[in-house]
């Protein structure tokens, strides 16, 4: 009997061994080293939490990982028809080789080369040809779907693909292709074919395809998406439930998700939410942590533009420290960023290309928000003709930046330092004078307190103003001008409860 057994066994591997050899680990590039193969996800209200690859085919694919997929897509802002149709394809639904031997149903490529090492397709120009990659490896399906979630979010220039982001699953396909994630170029177009033919846009709307609008859906659907792939055309993009009213339209900019702005001195009379308020259903909001304050710097990464009507409203999506995985979107009166001055500039500069630096298309850490388009060191030409400088004043820190033209890019911003020859501001030592009056706070939630003024003392410390007592009509009295010699800017040395501190001269009003 235990023969029995045995060879029945045998045979059946074999079965799934000649499957899995009749498909090719699809053209995926997402192969950044911050994703994580031990990701994990509280799935304890979740039916099919075990489910194995050796189960699933093209009949039970969806109602095996359906809701799975939509519980871990909605957790991370993620469209689950899309992490649906990415697994199906990807993984043969499930059949792959690369599925049935670690979990992997996305392609996800290993760190450091410590996976499963496996031909699979790429593209070049527009060929494809056959290579070894080394995919990650996965103790289980659930942790492969959180895998998948863990990757986009921690990788900036995803930021695009999250429905936050996007209005539609149609876009977010174009850009997940746009972004990097597969070198096939019709990557999208196959995405999106497939997500219609499968009524994949229910699980977007909260709701699960009933068993008969999958029934239809076989492996042909998958061949046809390879083999037709230069006829694919995207569909129309459909109305999801949760879409605001079409008045309401959001414009996003994403970045690079490294830039800073402070709290204001108001931020706890906003609330944090999970959206820009006011563009989906069931938005929800958060309260902040007891432990901040309006001296806090945190990291935005998206600027969103609400129209509704007339009316115009700004918000960013910020994480509160660097390396945190939660994001929150707020108004922008929660926030204090820096002055911008532009001036007309026109003339032809030169590009130091020894500097480790970056040019980007907007003025970096402004209220635009900035990407980098290239490196100083790819800027060869002999020179570069400017249209426009940019003066950012970051809490009385001034620098300054030009805008040139590249050819093949277009307008870029670039710091004056990293420019040869135009005229800079030449530092000098600061400058004190006993200079005493009377001023009135002004604005001041935008400037911080120090004990000195800001780079010319390493003890320089700040001194939030939740902790002092601002005067009921906003007077003070200063006793010092401080000229601070790195950047030509006024400082003052103001009192308040009987101590000493120093401000920029843009928080004061005389």
């Amino acid at each position: 009997m235990r023969n029995k057994n045995i060879a029945k066994a045998f045979l059946s591997v074999m079965t799934v061994s000649a499957v899995m050899t009749s498909f090719k680990v699809l053209d995926v590039n997402a192969d950044d080293n911050n994703q994580s193969n031990n990701s994990s996800v509280d799935v304890s209200n979740t039916n099919n939490v075990s489910v194995i690859s050796s189960e699933l085919n093209s009949q039970n694919f969806f109602d095996k990982l359906g809701p799975l997929a939509q519980r871990i897509a909605n957790k991370n802002d993620l469209y689950p028809s899309l992490l649906l149709a990415q697994a199906a394809i990807e993984s043969a639904y499930g059949q792959s080789s690369l599925t049935q031997s670690s979990n992997n149903l996305f392609g996800i490529k290993a760190i450091n080369g410590q996976g499963i090492n496996t031909p699979t397709t790429e593209f070049s120009n527009g060929s494809s040809y056959t290579t070894n990659s080394t995919f990650s490896t996965y103790p289980d399906l659930l942790s492969s779907l959180q895998g998948y979630a863990d990757f986009l979010n921690n990788n900036i220039r995803y930021s695009n693909v999250h429905r936050s982001m996007t209005p539609t699953v149609e876009q977010a396909a174009i850009n997940i292709q746009a972004d990097g994630y597969a070198t096939d170029p019709a990557y999208s177009n196959k995405l999106i074919s497939f997500i219609n033919q499968n009524n994949l846009k229910t699980y977007d709307s909260g709701s699960v395809p009933s068993n008969n609008d999958q029934d239809n859906n076989t492996q042909n659907n998958i061949n046809t998406q390879n083999n037709n792939s230069n006829q694919a055309q995207p569909a129309q993009p459909a109305t999801r439930p949760e879409q605001p009213k079409q008045e309401n339209i959001t414009k996003y900019v994403g970045s690079d998700g490294k830039e800073t702005f402070k709290l204001s001195n108001k931020y706890r009379t906003y609330k944090l939410y999970n959206h820009v308020k006011g563009t989906i259903r069931n938005i929800r909001s958060y309260g902040w942590n007891k432990s901040l304050n309006s001296s806090k710097k945190v990291f935005v990464d998206c600027l969103g533009i609400r129209n509704y009507g007339k009316n115009e409203s700004k918000w960013y999506r910020i994480r509160l420290s660097d390396h945190s995985k939660k994001k929150y979107w707020v108004y922008s009166k929660a926030l204090e960023m820096p002055k911008v001055n532009y001036i007309k500039e026109n003339k032809e500069v030169s590009v130091n290309t020894n500097t480790h630096s970056n040019v980007y298309n907007h003025v970096y850490n402004s209220p635009y928000l900035s990407k980098k388009v290239k490196e100083n060191k790819d800027l060869v030409d002999d020179s570069y003709h400017t249209s426009l400088k940019a003066i950012i004043d970051n809490d009385g820190i001034r620098t300054e930046w030009y805008r040139i033209y590249i050819p093949g890019t277009g307008n870029a911003w670039i710091k004056s330092k990293d420019l040869s020859n135009i005229t800079r501001h030449k530092e000098s030592k600061n400058n004190y004078n006993n200079k005493s009056g009377y001023a009135y706070l002004n604005n001041y939630g935008k400037y911080r307190l120090y004990n000195n003024i800001p780079g010319s003392s390493k003890k320089a410390k700040v001194t939030n103003w939740d902790n002092v007592k601002v005067p009921s009509d906003y007077l003070i009295t200063y006793d010092k001008l401080g000229v601070k010699g790195k950047d030509n800017t006024n400082w003052y040395r103001i009192n308040l409860n009987n101590k000493n501190y120093w401000i920029a001269s843009g928080a004061l009003k005389f």
